[in-house]
């Protein structure tokens, strides 16, 4: 009983935070940063591109999901 009760808390503390992040701007980055992008069919190649170039940097890449 503790382990699932634990596993909800888990998602409505992630459901929480994905509803405030998108409500509350989370767009925002630190000075100096790259704004963030929203990644389509148009600029897919561009992401490509710049991140096979970074080979010798520390490349992460966080894709989220509406669905």
């Amino acid at each position: 009983m503790k382990k699932r009760l634990g596993i909800v808390a888990v998602w409505v503390c992630a459901v929480l935070l994905a509803l405030a992040w998108h409500y509350y701007g989370g767009t925002n980055v630190p000075a100096g940063q790259p704004p963030l992008v929203v990644l389509t069919s148009t600029n897919f190649e561009q992401l490509r591109t710049a991140f096979n170039a970074a080979t010798g940097e520390v490349r992460v890449v966080l894709l989220l999901s509406p669905t």
